[in-house]
């Protein structure tokens, strides 16, 4: 079995840890408890017949301007930037972002993750898509366990390429 280490990143309060327990515990909770520094889950997931522990870093949120210390990103084979769909601001400068997580951790390929999918109508969804200037990979909803399994199942493909 191989182990990767992998990011969620991305402003507070966005659903980085909800997406989390939803995936290694298969739980929600409407409590919001913010993570502070770093807290680290696994999970073992089968990939094309490979067996990975994924070692999943829950990086503290931030408010976009504050810096994420280098050490969280050492090591990491894959990262995944959350966004809340329903606050614009977590989305608005979402280029900076993914070019300081490129900075720091020197990776390529991020995945983007529009989180909290069920605050929101159709249109609205469409409206925040069309808004982004880049390509989101997956829109999910922790609380509804929506695309969250396929969310990871693409960070641990990016972690073993």
């Amino acid at each position: 079995m191989i182990a990767k280490k992998v990011l969620l990143v991305g402003n507070f309060g966005v659903g980085k840890t909800s997406l989390i327990r939803r995936f290694v515990l298969n739980q929600f909770s409407e409590d919001y408890i913010s993570t502070i520094g770093v807290r680290v889950s696994s999970k073992v997931v089968l990939y094309e017949n490979k067996e990975i522990k994924l070692l999943i870093w829950d990086v503290a949120g931030t408010s976009g301007d504050e810096k994420i210390p280098k050490a969280y990103f050492l090591g990491a084979s894959a990262a995944m930037f959350v966004f809340d769909l329903s606050r614009e601001e977590t989305y608005l400068t979402i280029d900076n972002y993914l070019e300081s997580i490129r900075h720091l951790s020197g990776l390529k390929d991020i995945t983007i993750v529009g989180n909290k999918k069920d605050l929101l109508t159709k249109e609205e969804l469409e409206t925040v898509i069309e808004t982004i200037s880049v390509k989101i990979d997956l829109i999910t909803s922790a609380k509804e366990d929506e695309n969250v399994e396929s969310a990871f199942l693409q960070l641990a493909s990016q972690a073993i390429k």
